[in-house]
């Protein structure tokens, strides 16, 4: 065939069903096929090569599912075919919804129409076949808001799960949250970021697509998505679905959402160390968002991650003038994974305390029940988004009841102020945010801790749990090499962490600290860069071993499935090590679990300098999956814990491509039935005639 091929390389002078017949016989042959070209000479390629244009740079929102229902999106399980269109405002909404002459549109938005409001009016239109986001990784946010979060995230666990409501949509914690995260939208949405990829779809929509009269009568610019989910209706079902026996086939259709929760103690929990109470030092280590390998969280995880990460490390530096006697306890750092989806990390590390089970046998280190927690000081959402000009941004201290270790430390906290340059309020929410502490209070309504966020009655943060959570909003610009500004984030967070440091260091020694020792901005600055910015900064690159090889992408923080584990949690218990643990003389080969100190772990990276080296660490890891999945007839309606799954997929494609007319098609459809019939009785005829066309062989 002669195709006149055009700007994204397809034919459209045949039918696209015929041709799809054809590429599929060309695959199962491996053979290509010579296709004319318009200049000169001939190049051999495969039809569907010359039929579509893939899509690059995309990710996908994906199905997951809870106890009661399925969330998401999917396509049908041969893909979603669609016209492309481009919406521009709410009057080509409803255009497309009522007016539009096709079957089925592909919806083409910016982030200025990606909301509430555009979607579900899409939803509910059987016209609409799927959405494309475009928005170019460089593109500066102009948006007021975007939250696809509830607006009381976690509304259904945590406290709310026994008690009245600690949120409401009369005065939620999140009020910008859309819950576009709680909708089963019914088809597959894609979220384009590629430069290239949006300028081809953009240039195929422009050049066929952009006049609307006619629209019947020429070829126009269409999209297929491929985003089948196979898992459906709830996790259940799900698991119910993935646990029969059939031997002939065995199909998995979800798996449990998690992985593992990172914690490290000050001083090795030895048999000297067990009676003693232990203060908490937490944040979270996982987001979330509407679409796969997407979830920034530079203002809802990242900052409270790293300063977790640096007052700890100050902690270790402080802790030679600590005496092994001293009696204020010990200081366990934990970092808890899967929170964005109804606290997973920490409702299993409260199950676990209070079933023996933490840590784990298999650490050989005793155990830890929920009673021996002093206090515990999460962090959670710190950012200068509230900064108003000239004024520090105020940080909210929200403490689930008021004790003496609760206020001595509020105390210790408000007294570094103003040789730190914060600004240190007490809350003056009636109730707890939705932070992991929910879990313990849940457990034990004594529970004493505190809580340490850039909001007081509502989030700051006006795009929580989205792609727009990132290093711009958090307002951080790595200063490679350089001391970054005063008043940058490093240096806040720096601040921070130092009065933190300081001020459990007070509790631990019960006496204040004299020294001089603090986080510096710079350090603050590469743990940033780290987490933003590249997974291939120094500090990665100093605690893994010599078969690491690390890109240059930030680290996507979504829990993802507890049967396959998240690297950024690996690198995350690593850099604990590295900063925190003590260097030995061991070489690669000897750096393994010693019988003797069974209380520690020993890791080889490259360390520091480079060269490689053996490093002591109380870094350890547990179990950050829910305890629903292992609770035999476990009632996955009761909201106790987390029933979260995410759907198998056999994976995502996007794909245009020019769909003829439907003249042109009913031309093509009905000149090959006549040519069919036509051959048939001309064969027919040869045959009859064959003793005339054909001479009889002798």
């Amino acid at each position: 065939f002669v195709c006149k091929l055009n700007c994204i390389t397809h034919c459209s002078a045949l039918p696209t069903r015929f041709l799809e017949l054809i590429s599929l016989f060309l695959l199962r042959t491996n053979q290509p096929i010579a296709i004319l070209k318009k200049s000169s000479g001939a190049e051999a390629t495969r039809t569907k090569d010359r039929i579509y244009a893939q899509i690059e740079g995309t990710a996908a929102c994906f199905r997951r599912l809870n106890g009661t229902h399925q969330f998401g999106c999917s396509s049908r399980r041969t893909g979603n075919v669609g016209v492309l269109q481009l919406l521009k405002e709410p009057a080509d909404v409803t255009w497309l919804t009522k007016e539009a002459p096709d079957d089925t549109y592909m919806a083409i938005v910016h982030s200025n129409m990606f909301n509430e409001q555009t979607l579900r009016a899409l939803k509910d239109s059987p016209k609409v076949g799927g959405v494309v986001l475009l928005r170019s990784d460089t593109e500066e946010n102009n948006l007021a808001s975007y939250s696809p979060e509830d607006s009381c995230p976690n509304r259904y666990s945590g406290l709310s799960s026994f008690e009245k409501q600690l949120c409401s949509d009369s005065k939620p914690w999140n009020p910008k949250g859309s819950s576009l995260l709680q909708v089963d939208w019914g088809f597959p949405i894609f979220y384009v970021h590629s430069d290239t990829s949006i300028k081809n779809i953009t240039d195929c929509y422009v050049k066929h697509n952009s006049e609307r009269e006619g629209m019947t009568t020429r070829s126009l610019c269409a999209m297929e998505m491929q985003a089948f989910m196979i898992a459906a209706k709830d996790s259940e079902t799900c698991f119910r679905r993935s646990n029969m026996i059939n031997n002939l086939n065995p199909m998995r259709f979800c798996d449990p959402m998690g992985d593992r929760n990172v914690w490290a103690t000050l001083f090795a929990r030895d048999a000297s160390e067990q009676e003693k109470s232990v203060i908490v030092l937490a944040a979270r280590l996982d987001t979330t968002s509407m679409f796969e390998g997407e979830a920034p969280g530079a203002v809802s995880t990242v900052a409270g991650l790293v300063t977790a990460l640096a007052t700890y490390s100050l902690l270790s530096e402080m802790k030679t003038e600590l005496s092994p006697a001293r009696s204020g306890g010990n200081v366990m750092l934990m970092l808890f994974n899967g929170e964005a989806y109804d606290y997973i990390g920490s409702s299993r590390l409260v199950y676990d305390m209070s079933n023996g089970m933490f840590p784990p046998k298999w650490s050989n280190v005793p155990s830890l029940n929920i009673s021996k927690i002093r206090m515990m000081i999460e962090l959670n959402q710190l950012s200068q988004i509230n900064q108003s000009t000239g004024a520090v941004a105020p940080m909210y201290l929200h403490k689930t009841l008021d004790n003496p270790d609760i206020a001595k430390f509020i105390q210790s906290m408000k007294s570094q102020q103003a040789d730190l340059n914060l600004n240190l309020l007490d809350s003056t929410a009636t109730s707890i945010p939705p932070v992991s502490l929910q879990s313990f209070v849940k457990a034990d309504a004594n529970f004493p801790g505190v809580a340490i966020t850039d909001y007081d009655q509502s989030f700051t943060n006006k795009f929580y749990h989205s792609v727009l959570d990132d290093v711009k909003l958090l307002k951080f610009k790595y200063s490679n090499g350089t001391a970054p500004p005063s008043d940058s984030i490093q240096a806040y967070l720096a601040n921070l962490s130092t009065a933190l440091g300081r001020s459990i260091y007070e509790l631990i020694a019960q006496k204040p600290y004299t020294g001089t020792t603090k986080v510096e901005p710079t350090q603050m600055n590469e743990l940033l860069h780290c987490y933003l910015n590249s997974l291939n900064c120094s500090l990665f690159h100093s605690a893994t071993n010599d078969d690491f090889t690390l890109p240059e992408y930030p680290p996507p923080l979504y829990v993802g499935v507890s049967n396959s584990l998240n690297a950024v949690t690996g690198l995350s218990g690593r850099l604990i090590a590295l900063l925190t643990g003590a260097e030995t003389n061991s070489s690669k080969e000897e750096c393994k679990l010693n019988e003797s100190d069974v209380t520690h772990q020993y890791l080889w990276m490259r360390g520091k300098m480079g060269a490689g080296v053996c490093v002591q660490t109380t870094m350890n890891y547990s179990t950050a999956s829910s305890p629903a999945f292992d609770i035999e007839g476990y009632n996955w309606k009761s909201g106790q814990y987390s029933t979260w799954t995410e759907s198998v997929w056999k994976g995502f494609e996007v794909r245009i491509f020019l769909k003829p007319s439907y003249g042109h098609e009913a031309f093509v459809i009905s000149f090959g039935s006549v040519f069919l019939v036509f051959s048939f009785i001309v064969v027919f005829f040869i045959y009859k005639q064959s003793d005339i066309f054909f001479e009889p062989n002798m």
